[in-house]
């Protein structure tokens, strides 16, 4: 499963409870998106304490899941309007070293936007082909055949 990592930047500064309320209500939203799992990164196993290579930050949510590109607007869009309805300055979108940066501004025709979120989706597939070659190499599993309905006359 891929996984990106969601940051909610506060427009001036406020306390961690609020900082923590204002992530948790960016969860809740995104929880709406079909095949998405959200989860607060405190939750997720990395601590203030962690040595890992991503810094453990308040606001941070790590969201796991199927990342198609009606997935990733759909996500896009849902930080556009949280940061446009709430103390938000910006809500960064990571995965691994690529990021998209939306703001309450931002518009989801934005061909940066749009750009972007490609460069998510790329950096969230796994590697590898993503469908079977085409040098004529019979598939793995073979097409599913309809079978014909028994012992009934009709519907």
């Amino acid at each position: 499963m891929s996984e990106l990592v969601l940051v909610v930047e506060p427009e001036r500064p406020i306390g961690g409870e609020r900082l923590d309320a204002l992530t948790q209500g960016l969860g809740d939203d995104l929880r709406m998106v079909p095949r998405v799992q959200v989860t607060s990164v405190a939750a997720a196993g990395v601590g203030q304490g962690s040595k890992s290579a991503q810094a453990w930050e308040l606001g941070m949510l790590a969201v796991g899941g199927f990342f198609s590109a009606t997935t990733m607007r759909a996500i896009a869009q849902i930080a556009i309007a949280y940061a446009e309805r709430t103390a938000a300055r910006s809500i960064r979108i990571r995965c691994g070293d690529t990021e998209v940066v939306v703001t309450g501004s931002t518009r989801t025709d934005d061909p940066t936007l749009v750009a972007g979120l490609a460069r998510l989706i790329e950096a969230s597939s796994p590697p590898g082909p993503a469908l079977p070659s085409s040098s004529g190499d019979s598939p793995a599993t073979p097409p599913v055949t309809p079978r014909p309905r028994s012992g009934g006359t009709g519907a």
